[in-house]
């Protein structure tokens, strides 16, 4: 399936800890409406990531014919990653692209190297995730980072 869209990585100005906490997820959408919701929503929260506090960095990935979409983010802690996932922002996101079908997702935690990791291992931990709720590997498999 050829990507059709990726916002390349972007780093915020925060300072990079020892450890971060690495988030990836990918949405599946049927119909043109819903692919239309997941694309704007992505880049309504893309700009959101860049600005909360204790994020890292931020890429998204689109392949809109398929209707899927990925996203990936970095914070510094866990607590940073809650505190905007429990945002009004991101809750107003979530509401509008459940109504739109399946949403996988997984939580990494990992030592930061001070780079990002490559969208091919994001690509293969989500692939691995079953479909359902969101939660952590508590052990990051094999972490490549450029």
């Amino acid at each position: 399936m050829p990507t059709i869209f990726t916002l390349p990585w972007q780093w915020t100005k925060a300072t990079r800890p020892e450890r971060a906490v690495v988030f990836a997820s990918r949405f599946d959408a049927k119909g043109l409406k819903a692919r239309w919701v997941l694309f704007a929503a992505g880049i309504r929260l893309r700009r959101v990531v860049l600005t909360s506090p204790g994020s890292l960095g931020v890429s998204l990935r689109a392949h809109p014919l398929a209707g899927r979409y990925y996203t990936l983010s970095m914070w510094q802690d866990e607590a940073s990653l809650v505190a905007f996932a429990h945002g009004a922002d991101h809750q107003t996101a979530v509401k509008r692209i459940t109504e739109l079908g399946p949403v996988s997702g997984i939580l990494i935690s990992r030592p930061d190297n001070g780079a990002r990791p490559r969208w091919g291992d994001i690509l293969h931990w989500v692939a691995s995730a079953e479909p359902g709720p969101y939660r952590r590997e508590s052990t990051p498999a094999q972490v490549s980072v450029q």
